[in-house]
């Protein structure tokens, strides 16, 4: 018999941590819009047990998500769950060691968090009660693809209306006599806030939680994992207003569909994960790392008496960056590879599936399409965040996530190579589940 509980924690940050998301921003967070949880769901088949963790954040690097699992592992000792920890990517929460360049992490609030994280699953897992579930969807959309292609062939951050998005939100709802958890998933990048913004914020998915929960009751739990976002952004964008409303739109859509679902208290509990090694661009020549090397000190230094906070940080970064192939070109650096883990959960004839980075929406569909489960949610920035994983066809497009984004996470390009493996991977781990 299926037996789950649910936990949260307020984890906003202190005021003056950096904000992360955006380069150029004018300072560190100077207030808090509105609160940052992170919450847990366990579930247990009485033999196996696995916990979803989901944070109002950026995402996390490897280090930080080993480190919570082996404290995980360390407090519940040999039945401990599977732990999937699966990030919002607001734009407005504190910075994580995930994108370093684009603000400071404060050790204090992320040793802070680990403690946290580690607690809520702990005290999810120690409380558990029989339960019933079940898997379902609505129709949503609150984003659209930004590849827009423009006159001259190039591919810019835009809309493209005609491109393709992931138009519906997943739901599982999981009910004891205690009350409920709501775990949903819709892909669209929360940047209705944008750089201008230095409030702590949950952004779009915050408020999706918050009025789904003020719908279900005061016993019931809403939590949210991001979906595979990469090309595509919440639209429109500007106002905390505009973010209330598109959560408001998701939250809708999920009680619309929570009737629909069929609960049952008999569920298999199962996990697997692969790790692959990627394989990464090999560096420049020497001599070009050290041109785009010099061309980084350069503006760094020829802008440092006007640059606002956030734009010092990003040059810096960016020369960081540069020191790094320079590092690399001179070791005749090749065949450097990236570890990616793929994540599979079973839940009776549903599966949840997580991908540590910014994942394209098409990776979604088709892990979706390989699945032998009735219902499949597919998750981006879980369990890490390694940057940006387009598909094979965007490499020759080029445009942002493909040239341009790798800089902000310090490494050199996934190669187009990449989207078969993980795709293979991920269908591969279904199937043994």
């Amino acid at each position: 018999m299926l037996q789950a509980s649910w936990s949260r924690s307020d984890i906003t940050p202190p005021l003056g941590v950096d904000l992360c998301g955006f380069g150029g921003r004018a300072g560190p967070s100077e207030d808090v819009h509105d609160p940052l949880f992170a919450k847990a769901l366990c579930l247990s088949d009485s033999e196996r047990s696995v916990a979803l963790v989901t944070a109002d954040l950026i995402g996390f690097d490897a280090g930080t998500v080993a480190e919570i699992r082996t404290r995980i592992r360390d407090r519940l000792g040999d039945g401990a769950p599977e732990t999937l920890i699966a990030c919002s990517h607001t734009h407005s929460g504190p910075s994580t060691p995930c994108l370093p360049f684009l603000g400071v992490p404060d050790p204090a609030y992320m040793a802070a968090l680990i403690d946290m994280l580690t607690g809520l699953v702990a005290e999810a897992h120690g409380r558990m009660l029989p339960a019933r579930f079940g898997f379902g969807a609505g129709e949503v959309q609150v984003g659209i693809n930004r590849r827009q292609r423009v006159e001259d062939g190039r591919i810019v951050l835009g809309r493209n209306e005609g491109g393709l998005i992931a138009p519906y939100v997943d739901v599982l709802r999981a009910e004891t006599d205690a009350g409920c958890a709501i775990f949903l998933s819709h892909a669209a990048h929360p940047v209705t806030l944008g750089g201008d913004n230095l409030l702590i914020s949950a952004d779009w998915p915050g408020y999706a939680q918050r009025f789904a929960e003020e719908a279900l009751g005061e016993n019931c739990l809403a939590m949210y994992g991001q979906g595979c976002c990469g090309d595509i952004n919440s639209d429109p964008r500007g106002s905390f207003g505009v973010a209330e409303e598109q959560g408001r739109t998701v939250a809708e859509a999920v009680v619309a569909a929570l009737p629909g679902l069929r609960l049952t208290s008999e569920a298999v509990i199962g996990a697997a994960s692969e790790v692959l090694e990627l394989p990464l661009d090999d560096p420049p020549s020497l001599g070009e790392a050290q041109a785009i090397l010099a061309s980084a000190e350069q503006e760094r230094d020829a802008n440092a008496a006007t640059d606002n906070y956030g734009t010092k940080l990003t040059r810096q970064g960016l020369v960081d960056w540069a020191q790094r192939l320079v590092a690399l070109a001179e070791a005749g650096a090749t065949k450097l590879t990236q570890p990616f883990e793929i994540q599979a959960l079973r839940i009776g004839d549903a599966a949840i599936v997580g991908l540590p980075g910014e994942v394209f929406v098409s990776y979604q569909h088709q892990i979706r399409a390989c699945s032998p489960f009735a219902h499949t949610i597919v998750l981006a920035y879980t369990n890490g965040n390694i940057g940006y994983v387009p598909t094979e066809d965007a490499f020759p497009e080029g445009g942002y996530e493909v040239d341009s984004a790798i800089k902000y996470y310090g490494t050199t390009m996934l190669t187009p190579a990449c989207e078969r493996m993980i795709v293979e991977a991920a269908c591969g781990l279904l199937r043994r589940l």
